[in-house]
């Protein structure tokens, strides 16, 4: 049987942030900063691999409690993260917003996520995030969302499609105190569907009865 590329299914979203003494010139955050907003997430024994921000049609959302009893240590953790790395005295922010998107026919198609990482306030990281709903809906041709984004409520595009951003929102927030510090959002899969494909009979396996 052959199986099409794996489809992110089930997932739970988390934020974590750290700060930390140590750090090389060349690798200020890895191994100090953000190997403690690691553990603050409670995903600090993953290999933390990034995905960029299409969520699945059928994708299937877990409480966090649950999808921390089911990491397995060393695993593969693919996740959507935004994340922040800062020195001390600074202020750094990062934020997570998931998006539905719905057909003129109120069909779910799907969602996406969108990152912000900076060194803004909550309501800095929702304008931004907004203005990038826009650009990321009006180039994949959902039409253009002309008034203003109203998060948390149903968006109409020129096109008919329904935008609805916000069922998730993740902010989290450090002021750098140490030398080095990191803060990330992150929505975080731990599990996958694999859909079947059908194979194409060529003449010759029609002739062999394959």
């Amino acid at each position: 049987m052959i199986f099409g590329n794996r489809i992110p299914y089930e997932y739970f979203a988390t934020s974590g942030k750290g700060e930390s003494e140590a750090g090389s010139e060349g690798l200020k955050y890895e191994t100090g900063s953000y190997d403690a907003a690691l553990t603050d997430a409670g995903i600090e024994d993953c290999n933390i691999i990034e995905y960029t921000s299409v969520i699945p049609t059928h994708a299937k959302k877990i409480s966090k409690e649950i999808g921390l009893k089911r990491i397995n240590w060393g695993e593969a953790m693919e996740c959507i993260k935004a994340q922040a790395n800062g020195d001390k005295g600074e202020f750094i922010s990062t934020a997570v917003l998931t998006t539905d998107v719905y057909d003129s026919n109120n069909k779910y198609l799907g969602g996406f996520a969108l990152e912000y990482s900076g060194h803004g306030t909550k309501q800095d990281a929702l304008a931004s995030l907004s203005t990038s709903l826009k650009g990321l809906i009006e180039r994949r041709g959902y039409g253009k969302i002309n008034n203003s984004v109203e998060i948390f409520k149903n968006n109409a595009t020129s096109k008919g499609y329904k935008i609805h951003p916000g069922k998730i929102f993740i902010y989290d927030s450090l002021k750098v105190t140490k030398q080095h510090g990191t803060v990330f959002c992150a929505l975080c899969w731990v599990s996958h569907r694999y859909p079947g494909v059908k194979k194409n009979k060529t003449r010759k396996n029609k002739k062999k009865g394959i």
